[in-house]
């Protein structure tokens, strides 16, 4: 039987649903017939341009619209591996990433353009007007006149190189994780999705992408918009009855404490997902009664290995004696606790937590001295857990933070627990201390609005009922810093503080 690819289907379901509107960006809607068209002819434009084997890589520097997703999908069809390339905060960051996944054709997007000033030998063509760069839109130029009528796509194989996932890169320059396009078609095909409107507003380098490829498999529509805002979330779940959004935790607490969330029309939603840090449960009980209804999800996953777990529905309550939980691994999830020397641990012992999942990728593009891949096919994530007696698994933290306090361990997710627990803090965010520093921890925090929350008020507060943490040095702050994804900025957090 001929393989299929992922982007194969997709556009064979494109080619089904013609009239049904498949994805909405900021500046129109398309039905599956137009953004079929639109695949083609991108496919047509890359072909010309010498995008034409197995072996090449194209790396998108992109704005999140259509034209984005339509162009890796054009590139995917002619047999090249695709990756959608972080904002690595700065020309030189960028230009490492981009020889790390040993790029062969840079696309670039007019809100991007500066990106090819790091080309070098790159091949680089544009989606889009860009001075000095060819492109793929342009009429002109090397795309045949019956573009929209042709199929330049090839055949690919199950084991040739499909996607590279950029990692979030919050301890330094982003990995990507490599997949064969089998191994992708297993990350993103979960069965249909009709009905489902997705809404993607962060950047897609990182898990948009996945989401975006997993709607349009299953039937639903993606609806992207440039930039996160809580307005332009409320605004899209009020006007584009949105079912589904995932964003990372502190961009959930920006929106959960929108001025609009009290009346805003959520009718449609159904599912909030926050990903990439730890809520604390204090945190999440908030979080459920400013919403009002049962519809956080907290799954716990990473680029390297899908999703392994989630917390969501009667267990995901502000009384859920589950609360602090990931929930339970999902039947497609095998996930152990071992020790340092690698034996099981007994459930409600924290230990490293190890995953096996069908999504899983099989490497990355440059591996680190210690990668986490194993020969065995078990992935060693990083992260600290256990396994209650319940099958339910609780994240603590990265391995590397646990600090130990008059020898008892300590994460961060503790001194945000003791934290949020204040009825003045309305996030907090804690990260360990370098290793010449007094105090094991420190933490910035958010201030309810109106509060006049004081560092003085915070330590009174932690030596009556967190007194092992009471030292923390704290700093309160306007808002969080964040990465370019959205996650806590740990880097920043710590040069206030220490």
């Amino acid at each position: 039987m001929t393989f299929r690819s992922y982007v194969d289907d997709i556009v064979g379901l494109l080619d089904r649903d013609t009239d049904r509107v498949v994805m909405e960006d900021d500046l129109r809607t398309y039905t599956g017939g137009d953004f079929a068209a639109l695949i083609r002819q991108l496919t047509a434009a890359l072909s010309e341009h010498g995008v034409t084997h197995h072996g090449q890589c194209v790396a998108l520097v992109a704005p999140i619209t259509a034209t984005a997703v339509a162009a890796r999908y054009a590139a995917a069809r002619l047999g090249a591996s695709t990756v959608f390339c972080p904002d690595a905060g700065s020309p030189e960051r960028l230009a490492i990433f981009l020889s790390r996944i040993a790029a062969t054709t840079l696309i670039v997007f007019p809100d991007t353009a500066r990106a090819a000033a790091v080309c070098g030998d790159l091949r680089v063509l544009a989606v889009g007007e860009v001075d000095g760069i060819p492109d793929l839109f342009d009429a002109d130029g090397p795309v045949d006149d019956d573009a929209d009528d042709r199929d330049d796509g090839v055949t690919v194989a199950a084991d040739d190189v499909c996607a590279l996932v950029a990692t979030g890169g919050t301890t330094g320059i982003s990995k990507a994780s490599v997949r064969t396009f089998d191994e992708y078609r297993r990350l993103v095909d979960l069965g249909p999705t009709p009905g489902r409107r997705q809404l993607v507003c962060t950047p897609l380098a990182y898990i948009a992408q996945t989401m975006v490829d997993t709607v349009l498999l299953g039937g639903g529509t993606a609806v992207l918009r440039a930039v996160f805002t809580p307005d332009v979330v409320i605004d899209a779940m009020e006007h584009a009855a949105i079912t589904h959004v995932a964003l990372v935790e502190p961009l959930v607490v920006e929106l959960v404490d929108s001025d609009r969330l009290p009346t805003a029309d959520l009718s449609s939603v159904q599912a909030i997902s926050h990903v990439g840090a730890d809520a604390a449960p204090a945190l999440r009980a908030r979080m459920v009664d400013r919403i009002g209804r049962s519809i956080l999800v907290n799954p716990y996953g990473a680029s390297e290995f899908g999703v392994v777990s989630a917390l969501a529905g009667t267990d995901y309550t502000a009384t859920s004696p589950h609360l602090a939980s990931s929930g339970r691994p999902l039947p497609v999830a095998e996930v152990v606790i071992v020790a340092n020397d690698d034996s099981p641990c007994a459930a409600g012992v924290v230990g490293r937590i190890r995953v096996r999942t069908r999504a899983q990728a099989h490497g990355y593009s440059v591996a680190p001295s210690t990668s986490g891949f194993g020969a065995d096919g078990w992935f060693t994530t990083g992260d600290a857990g256990f396994l209650d007696e319940s099958g339910y698994l609780t994240i603590r933290g990265r391995t590397a933070d646990r600090r130990e306090i008059d020898g008892e361990a300590f994460f961060p997710v503790d001194v945000q627990q003791a934290l949020c627990a204040h009825g003045s803090v309305r996030y907090a965010v804690a990260v360990p201390a370098p290793d010449d520093a007094p105090a094991a921890f420190g933490a910035a925090v958010i201030a309810m609005p109106g509060s006049d929350l004081t560092v003085a008020q915070l330590v009174e507060f932690l030596t009556e009922t967190a007194p092992s943490v009471a030292e923390t040095p704290m700093v309160v702050v306007d808002s969080m810093p964040m990465t370019e994804q959205g996650k806590p900025n740990r880097a920043t957090i710590g040069a206030l503080l220490f």
